[in-house]
């Protein structure tokens, strides 16, 4: 079966929907009859949209531009024309338009009023049936050849598409179960463009250490992580770290994910710093803890840390600091006090690894920033082809960034495709 469209999008994701919608919204006068199809490889689209913000759909975020600028680090500069285009309010009222409530929650994060990820994917589904936007199901996309006048596009069951413009929104390699395995970059490729190695862009940390993976489940808020890359500091950051039972995770860790691994990779030893009490000077806690064994001269140990830390991470303190948890506490001297102070500003453990990519919550790496336009999104190696979302070398922290870098890459790519 051979099909035939003006534009064709490959991918169904957050970017692809967008970009579709983009397209039919931004169509001049004279274009009425523009056609448009979405080419998914699964049986519905959307899916990684239904796992974001463990299934509650954090879509972006309040900041302010030059704040979304920066939460893509160097390579944020691209994207300035992207968030112009269509800004993360753009998108709270695109949503709230189509009878989304949304809410914020600590941090700027914007949610879905009714804490359903569906809810912002079934709002895209609809808005695409409404448009009468082609959606072709099971269409996994083995080649992509171009002509002087179109693309030819061919599945993996035999059926083609040509269209005289192709957008590419397939997303990165994370995530792999929502059908993102990478695919677009070997169509990028096969195109002449450079991929920049791909690496877990937002990932868990692993650590060997048995006694620190015992902490699993306890969550810690308002510390501040150190990671060391032998002497030399490579990340530093105030807010929530999640122990798992492969190591650790959270607000505040997976960010450092793409600097662990590259530091890995280059053999460095790695080691991760937490200071329980970021916002107290070690000489302020010698005080605070002459005074609680003052107090508590006659108790143990443990009934000392019980005042200062949460109870499920009192035995493995009490195994790090070396002290007998029935110790009693008049029995410590100042160097004691002094060796219990440092641990709290500074329990430390070695980082082994980076989940990998397949787990990560996005990919780092893709399309070379430098082969894109970044007014338009088309390639500046191949006329008429476009790309958006995941698949291009950006990636931000947590917080609702990279959700919007996806939306609004993707509307930038429909409107420039149809506008040219």
């Amino acid at each position: 079966m051979k099909y035939s469209y003006d534009l064709a999008i490959i991918g169904g994701g957050a970017a692809g929907l967008m970009a579709a919608i983009s397209a039919k919204a931004n169509l001049p006068t004279d274009k009425k009859d523009f056609s448009i199809c979405v080419l998914e490889k699964n049986t519905i689209v959307g899916k990684k949209i239904l796992l974001t913000g463990k299934g509650r759909c954090n879509f972006t975020n309040t900041a302010d531009k030059e704040d979304f600028i920066e939460a893509f680090g160097k390579n944020g500069k691209f994207l300035y024309h992207a968030f112009n285009t269509f800004s993360n309010y753009d998108l709270i009222s695109f949503f709230e338009d189509r009878g989304v409530p949304t809410k914020i929650e600590r941090g700027g994060r914007v949610f879905p009023e009714n804490d359903k990820a569906i809810s912002i994917l079934n709002s895209l589904r609809k808005q695409v049936r409404k448009d009468k936007t082609k959606i072709f199901y099971r269409f996994p996309v083995v080649k992509i050849t171009k002509s002087q006048k179109e693309f030819r596009i061919m599945s993996s069951s035999s059926q083609v598409i040509t269209a005289k413009k192709l957008i590419i929104a397939t997303g990165g390699k994370s995530y792999e179960i929502t059908g993102s395995t990478g695919d677009g970059h070997s169509y990028a490729e096969d195109f002449g463009h450079t991929i920049e190695k791909t690496r877990p862009g937002l990932a868990p940390l692993y650590v060997k250490n048995e006694l620190i993976r015992s902490l699993a489940g306890l969550d810690l808020k308002n510390v501040q992580l150190r990671i060391f890359k032998g002497e030399e500091e490579i990340y530093k950051k105030i807010g929530t770290v999640l122990f798992t039972h492969q190591g650790i995770s959270g607000p505040i860790v997976l960010p450092s994910s793409k600097l662990v691994h590259k530091a890995i990779a280059e053999k460095e030893n790695i080691v991760a710093m937490i200071d329980l009490k970021p916002t107290i000077e070690e000489e302020q806690i010698i005080k605070r803890l002459e005074s609680l064994i003052h107090e508590l001269a006659e108790k143990e140990y443990q009934s000392l840390l019980k005042e200062l830390l949460p109870r499920s991470l009192i035995p493995v303190f009490m195994k790090v600091s070396g002290c007998d948890k029935h110790r009693k506490n008049k029995t410590f001297n100042s160097q004691n006090i002094k060796k219990i102070a440092a641990l709290l500003k500074n329990f430390s453990f070695y980082i082994d690894g980076v989940a990998p990519i397949e787990k990560a919550i996005v990919t780092a790496g893709g399309v070379n920033l430098k082969e894109i336009d970044p007014n338009t999104m088309e390639s500046k190696l191949v006329s008429n082809l476009h790309f958006a979302g995941e698949i291009i070398n950006v990636d931000g922290i947590t917080g609702g960034y990279n959700l919007t870098a996806a939306f609004s890459t993707g509307w930038l790519a429909g409107k420039s495709v149809v506008l040219q």
